[in-house]
């Protein structure tokens, strides 16, 4: 398993951060007694708020953290060489964070006793510890940065539509393309429906703006109202709206759309002394493919909605 002028596997000693510019003859006994572990893509090293008495070496393949929780963006991704679980082995603390394998990989196991044993005999092994631990603080600290700029931002640009009610077109490009990102990272469905009032220029032109408004309300509210919540709806401009719907294959995500379609059309809308007549919506529908984009779906969701208005309106097009 261990040839001390080579390395661990086929990972070079120089390769692997805890073993840096430590004397072979160090390392010679403890990689004897450790062991290889073999990790399956999406497999769970290490989970949060869980004591951990071992540091992980990988190997080959990619971890990635995760703060919340698996389906949340990964903060950081951990290469060959480079180790997982120091800081609970350190502080003796639980863990802070879920480790994933984001493709097959290896580790190598290295039990607490046996990583202060080689940080006591090698001052080279206590550095890259604290080195690591210094990086590690340091990601940690962009992170919560990042959070904070996004936040700022968040509060100063606003993420809910005001006439609406539903998230605004800021907030949708941000959720959106973290929808696509898990959806790839997890192989997962992602469909996404593009809707838009009919003839909302003419309903304009004839009752007016303020009753224009009542109509976007209208449809708004039907849509929030027929939609579980996890779906995430969003005003995306004018009289447009985009769902997004994790977990739903095109076929039954054509079929939702049929759903609101029906319940749109049969919606009136407030008006005094008497309710105006039901507007009508066109719906385009399109799922998430293969190494596409948010800026893709949506651009395929539009080209469905466009061949949902040529089909005469108030339908469904895939």
């Amino acid at each position: 398993m261990f040839d001390r002028t080579k390395g661990v596997g086929d990972l070079p000693l120089e390769k692997i951060a805890l073993f840096r510019h430590v004397a072979p003859e160090s390392l010679q006994g403890i990689i004897d007694c450790c062991e290889i572990r073999n990790l399956k893509r999406r497999e769970t090293l290490l989970f949060p708020e869980r004591v951990n008495r071992e540091l992980y070496i990988l190997l080959s393949g990619r971890l990635r953290i995760h703060l919340q929780d698996p389906g949340s963006e990964p903060i950081a991704y951990i290469g060959p060489g480079e180790v997982a679980g120091e800081l609970s082995v350190i502080d003796g603390n639980p863990t802070s964070a879920y480790v994933i394998a984001d493709e097959d990989s290896s580790v190598m196991v290295m039990e607490q006793e046996l990583v202060w044993s080689l940080a006591t005999v090698s001052h080279a092994a206590a550095y890259n510890l604290l080195t690591m631990l210094s990086g590690r603080l340091r990601n940690a600290n962009r992170c919560i940065g990042e959070k904070m700029l996004q936040e700022h931002a968040y509060h100063s640009y606003g993420t809910v539509d005001a006439l609406t009610g539903m998230h605004n077109r800021y907030w949708l490009d941000e959720a959106l393309t973290r929808m696509v990102h898990r959806a790839a990272r997890s192989a997962s469905a992602l469909s996404v429906l593009m809707l838009d009032i009919d003839n909302f220029k003419e309903f304009n032109d004839t009752h007016g703006h303020l009753s224009g408004d009542r109509a976007i309300h209208t449809v708004a509210q039907t849509v929030l109202e027929s939609l579980r919540p996890t779906v995430m709806a969003a005003r995306y401009g004018g009289d447009e709206f985009l769902v997004a719907i994790p977990d739903v294959a095109l076929e039954t995500a054509l079929e939702i759309a049929g759903r609101l379609r029906q319940k749109v059309a049969a919606k009136e809308i407030p008006h005094h002394p008497a309710p105006l007549p039901p507007l009508t919506v066109s719906i385009g529908v399109a799922d998430v493919a293969p190494g596409q984009s948010a800026v893709d779906v949506i651009a395929a969701a539009d080209a469905a909605l466009y061949r949902a208005k040529m089909l005469g309106r108030d339908t469904v097009s895939p």
